[in-house]
This record gives C-alpha cells, structure tokens and sequence, in this order.
C-alpha cells in the first residue's frame, strides 16, 4: 500500500509533486506523483535511483535503456512511460500508475485465482509480452510482483533489467538476473541467452503461481529452486487440469519448444486471438475486468488509499527521531508505512503512557498486570525514540551517580541519529556523509559516562571503514549495547562497559538488519530482504536468548514490514503491521496469535493499543476494535486521559500543540508548538525543547510551569535533536555533536 513521505524526502522530482512512497529496493526508490495541474488520472509511479549509483556511469547506462525500452512499448496490458531524465543528478522515470495490488499481494490475500480468471489474466499478459517482444525487448522480469491488477486488467510494470535484442548487454557473465522461482533455465545458465522465449517461461511460472497461490519451483532452498528450474522439475500437481497443458507448454526446458506469444494467445483466448490485425495493436478491454471479489475489494482499497494520499498535508521538516514504536512507557512518532490514511490537518501526534506509567498495565483491561506497589529498577533504560519517560523521570534519587550538570563538544563532527540511556552510560549513534544513501555515510557509537559526560569509548574505533550499514538505533540493557552491523550483515552486541564485540545475530544471505527490539530476556531481530519490502516471503524475522545469542525462532512473513516489529502487550506480544494485513505474535514461539485485514501502526498506550486504516484503535494483543478515540492517524495515548496532537495552523500560528480527551476527542487546552520543536512526557509535565530552549508545562491544563532559555553549552540558535529523560536529569544531543545534560526545571 501507500506509504507517507517522510521529512528527508523532496517535494518534488523534476515536475512532478511526490504524494506518497510506494516501494524501495536494491536499486532506488518509487513514488506516487502527480504531474503539474495533474487530477487523479494523471498519477505516476516515479522511480528515482540512490545517490552513490548514479556516480556510476555504467548504472546510468542501465538507467536509461530502462527508459529507452519503456518508451518503446505502447500497449494497454504495458504501464506506459509518461516521462523521464536519465542525465538528471539523480536519474529518475515515471511510468503511468495503475491503481491496485500486485498480483502477489492479490493471491497472497484473497487466495488462488478460478481457471476463467486465470486464463484471461494469460491472455492479456501474453498480449503484453507481445508488444514488449514487438518493441525488440525481453522483459526478463516477469514475476507475481510486476504484474499489477487494474479494473481494467493486469498490466505489466518493471523494465529495470529489460534488455533490448540488438544492444550490448552490461550483465556481467555469471551473474543471474531475474527473480528466484520465476526465472526461466537461461536465466539460472547466466549465459546471456535470456531471449523472448525467457519470457514465456516465466509468464508459465506466473499462472501456476496465480492458479495455485505457489510458484513450480517453490522450495525453502534458493540452490534446490534453481536447480529445479534447470532439470525441468516444474511441480504443477495442483494446477487445474484444464490450465495445466499450456501452462506445461510454457515451462518446456528447451526454448524452442514453447509456445510463441501467438500461439499462447491462440491456446487462452481463442476468440481474441482470431479478432485480431496483424500488426495493429488490440484496443483495451470494455468495462471492468472479471476480477474476483476479493480482488475487486483490494483495488477498491488502494482507490481510497489514494484518495486520502492526494488529501494528506506536505510533511515538513524533520523535527523528531526517527520513525520507531512505543514500548513499556514510551512512545513512537508514526511509523512511515501507516500515514497513507492521513487526512486533514493532523501532522503528527504525541502520546504518553496510560495509567501509571509502570508499563505493567494489563492488556485486556483487568489490571492484573501491574501494581502501583512494584518497585521501579534502579536504571530503567530509555531512548531517543521515547516521548513519554515515564512518572519516575523527575526523580533526581534515580539520578545517576555522582551527576552534575555538565555539557561536552563534539569528539569529531557528526549527526546524531539515536541516543540510549541505562543509568551509568549513555550511548549515540553518529553519521557523517549522505546518512540516506549507506555507501557514502561514515557512522559510529559514541559511549559517555552519563554522570559527567566523559568519553568512554567508539565503535568502530578510529580509521575502521563501516561498510554499508547505517547505524541509527541503538537499544540496551543493564551489560550490552545493540546496533546494526557496520557491514550489514545482522546486528552487532557490544559490551556497555568497554564497547568490544561480545556477538554477532546474523540474518540470511541477501537480508538486511534493520530493527531490534529487546524483551523479557529474548532480542527479537527483523531483517528485509535485498529486493525491498512488498515482496511475498521476503521479510525475516527471527529471536535470540539475550544470555546465550542462541536463536530461538525464526518466521518468514509476507510483506510484514520489519520496522513495525515491537514488543507489546507487556511483553506478552509482537507487533508486526504490513499494507494489507496486522499480526499480533507468541514472542516466546513466533507463532500467529491474532491477525486483523486492516493496515495497523502507530502503537499506544505502552503499546496496548493500534491505529489502523478502518479509522479504529485496537487492541495490539488481540487486534480487536477498543473503545478509543481515533485522532486520524494517533501515535499513542496519554496518561490522564489525554492525547498530544501537533497540527498544521495559519502563517502567524504555523503549528501548535493541543491536548484532547482520548474517549471523546474533545480539546482540553492548546500551547504553542513551532517546526523544530520537541514534545516529551516526563512525570506530570509536558517538556518541549526547540532552539529558544526549554518549556515546562503542567500535562493537566497546559500551565506553563517553567523556562530555560537555555542551559550552559547551549548551541546559539540550535534545537536539541534527540531528547532523553531520567532521574530529573534532560540529556540533549544536537546536530553539530555537541552533548549536554542539565536539571528537568
């Protein structure tokens, strides 16, 4: 589904305004755009590359013979290149946008598809790779996922690595190109040989997959799948026996042995094919597709996920950590793949925990998870992600020892991009470069003796390159740090009292870490695949005993992203959210507690709570409707009843802040609240730092309580970037590097 634009994405690409994201991968990034005075019917997808691959010349190469072969094919059943600039600083195309799910997301949803629908979806996608084949093209790619089913039929999408017969190819020889299960045996050969008949194979392997919800050559191994493709082991056992002879035809070892484009078309749509011109390409379908309900719905669904994305406010600046989650008594700013369904003016809202801040209130409402009685830890850990520290943040007896107030210049220029705190230490990661695009981005840790502000140590040290992975978040406990691996491979254990690598938690070859979350003595890990999120089975998600780093579980998911993955509940579920469906997790198993079809993210009340795209809060463990107040696209909510909604005001009023009740939604009092600014619970106040300082309001009525206009070591003019709160004492990280820490007024 569609996925919010964040405050680091531009407002533009060339003429086109950007309205939403659609998808990332290895390569780049995808864009819903409209073109200047463009309605509705105008939207493209924009594909843009990284930064670091268009300093390669033999990238942009690639780059524009993608925009050369979809310029040269027009048809119906083909999404047509609206317009492109492959000389551009960053090299980009658009293509037209066509209103639906991909058809493995369809089958992944709604099940297999009948023979009837099977064979005009054949039908039409043959007729697509004719005008491809016509054009002098090989798609090369035909796979479940670049095929996009419209009212109006499936179109192809996707020439990124469509090779034109009479150019050069830029494949290096022995290198495979194509997807895992729906390449052809010349694909698997690496040879070069990748011809029309390549992708005849591949649309065979595209109808099984459509007739049966599973590819021919589906094994759990990569070697097993492709050796299966390359001895003709097609399992077509459950394909129905009236679509399994042209599917077999299809899936014929020897490419001179299938079928042509035309002879395919003859075999699926006899009709059709005897209307046809030679030569003259075959009008679009009158009316509606004879998609099945379930696919119907679907489409329907991204129709009104659009709609609310044309609708949805132009983020600004960036003024908060990174999108992340709420747990235990914190709060996360809304994670990316949710907003699509903001509307209005709704920026972004601010939540704190419900009850008594304990985070052992319990799920189901009865209260028998916690008690105001238990003792709080000497050191709770808390991070940049959190918004709402917790009661116990005001109490300078939980200060850590011997502190003082006390500020540090930066060791060495860098960014901040998150900060942990676990009462004896504090931890940031740092990034030097283009921090968005990994390659090109220097990062590190930097360890501080929370009392005094005293470097302790670096990781990596000094002069170590740091590979691909950026670092971002940091998670801890009372002995070990945990962050992303400086060569991307998985997450990376340090101990908090000397920063040496204690363990490495490793993934799968060709996964990307990205998100660790920590729990009840088990470190859950989520990685995403190296062809992006949305592709089916792609997204890993595994869990570690903490003393041993020994796995426990591992699940695969279908396009669950990886960084929705919290621990909620008390500790009693995983959290995972995904464009179609929400998962509520065993964390002691991995296995499937409670599912809801509905889009869910932005987690409250220590995570007891979700919003989703059916406009309702639900419960995180059980997924099902709470009787809570829904404030669009809500974050979390508030201790004493109340959510924080930062919304879009007039040019002398740009933002504020204003506090509403979270069972009726009414306005209980307004504050002041500019772009820059940060918001955070602490005990019974609201602190909002920006670049004038620090506000201290009563979270009751909004009083304000107090001002700093600024604490010794402030950066003249310059807000805090990460905000951390613990035992009475603020610890702010800014852009320049600089760290201090200073009394809560």
């Amino acid at each position: 589904m569609l996925r919010p634009l964040d405050a680091f994405t531009p407002a533009a690409i060339g003429p086109f305004r950007l309205i939403a994201g659609l998808g990332s991968g290895g390569m780049g990034t995808v864009h819903l755009a409209l073109p200047p005075g463009g309605g509705p019917h105008d939207l493209v997808a924009l594909k843009t590359t990284r930064q670091d691959l268009s300093f390669q010349e033999e990238f942009r190469l690639r780059f524009r013979r993608e925009a050369e072969a979809a310029r040269a094919v027009r048809s119906p059943y083909v999404a047509a290149l609206v317009d492109a600039d492959p000389a551009a600083e960053r090299p980009w195309l658009a293509t037209e946008y066509v209103v639906g799910p991909s058809l493995d997301e369809a089958v992944d949803r709604s099940g297999p598809l009948s023979v009837a629908a099977v064979r005009e979806l054949g039908a039409d996608l043959t007729r697509g790779l004719s005008a491809v084949h016509g054009a002098r093209l090989v798609h090369r790619d035909l796979k479940p996922g670049n095929v996009i089913l419209g009212t109006a039929g499936p179109r192809l999408i996707d020439f990124g690595i469509a090779q034109a017969y009479d150019t050069t190819a830029l494949t290096a020889t022995g290198v495979m190109v194509g997807s895992p299960g729906f390449m052809s045996p010349e694909h698997v050969a690496a040879d070069r040989s990748v011809t029309a008949a390549s992708d005849v194979f591949c649309l065979g392997a595209v109808l099984c997959f459509a007739a049966t919800g599973q590819g021919p050559f589906h094994d759990s191994e990569l070697a097993a799948v492709v050796n299966r493709i390359a001895r003709g082991g097609a399992d077509l056992s459950r394909v129905p026996e009236e679509l399994r002879e042209v599917i077999a035809s299809c899936l014929r070892t020897d490419p001179g042995q299938r079928p042509t484009t035309g002879e395919l078309l003859r075999t699926l749509d006899p009709e059709g094919a005897a209307a046809a011109r030679p030569g003259v390409a075959p009008p679009p379908r009158e009316g509606a597709f004879p998609w099945p309900e379930g696919v119907r719905r679907q489409i329907g669904e991204y129709e009104v996920a659009v709609g609310r994305a044309l609708l949805a406010p132009v983020p600004g600046p960036p003024v908060v950590a990174p999108p992340v989650r709420a747990r235990g008594n914190r709060l996360g700013w809304a994670i990316g793949v949710g907003a699509a369904a903001v509307v209005g003016s709704v920026a972004a809202v601010l939540f704190a925990t419900w009850g008594d801040g304990s985070g052992n209130d319990s799920a189901d409402g009865t209260g028998k998870g916690g008690s105001s009685e238990r003792p709080a830890p000497a050191a709770v850990t808390v991070t940049s992600q959190m918004s709402d520290f917790g009661p116990a943040a005001t109490d300078r007896a939980k200060a850590p020892d011997g502190w003082s107030p006390w500020s540090q210049p930066p060791q060495e220029p860098g960014e901040p991009r998150g900060c942990a705190l676990n009462g004896t230490t504090l931890v940031c990661s740092y990034v030097r470069g283009e921090w968005r695009y990994q390659e090109r981005a220097e990062v590190w840790l930097e360890a501080r003796d929370a009392s005094d502000g005293t470097p302790k140590w670096r990781y990596p040290a000094k002069g170590t390159v740091p590979g691909e992975a950026t670092f971002g978040q940091v998670e801890m406990d009372a002995e070990r740090v945990y962050t992303l691996s400086p060569d991307g491979d998985g997450f990376t254990v340090l101990d908090i009292a000397d920063g040496k690598l204690v363990a490495r938690l490793s993934g799968e070859p060709g996964y990307r870490p990205t998100t660790v979350r920590l729990s009840e003595g088990r470190v859950f890990t989520s990685f995403e695949g190296a062809s992006g999120e949305g592709a089916a089975g792609n997204m890993l998600f595994r869990a570690f005993a903490a003393d041993s780093h020994r796995q426990l579980w591992q699940r695969q998911i279908n396009r669950a992203y990886p960084q929705t993955l919290d621990v909620v509940a008390d500790g009693e579920r995983l959290f995972l959210g995904s464009p179609t469906d929400s998962f509520s997790l065993d964390p002691a198993t991995g296995k499937t507690l409670a599912t809801t079809p509905h889009m869910c993210v932005a987690q409250a009340e220590g995570g007891q709570y979700v919003s989703c795209d059916d406009e309702l809060m639900r419960d995180s463990g059980t997924l099902k409707v709470a009787d809570v107040y829904f404030a669009r696209v809500p974050e979390g909510y508030g201790r004493q009843g109340t959510v924080f909604v930062a919304v879009n005001g007039n040019e002398l009023n740009p933002r504020g802040l204003a506090a509403h009740d979270t069972k009726t939604g009414e306005r209980r009092w307004a504050t002041e609240y500019a772009k820059g600014d940060i918001a955070v619970v602490a005990g019974d106040r609201l602190l909002v730092t920006g670049p004038d300082g620090l506000r201290s309001l009563a979270m009751s009525d909004g009083e304000q309580t107090a001002v700093e206009r600024a604490f010794e070591g402030w950066p003249e003019g310059e807000a805090p970037t990460r905000v951390l709160v613990s035992g009475g004492a603020l610890f702010l990280a800014f852009a320049d590097g600089t760290v201090l820490s200073a009394h809560v007024p």
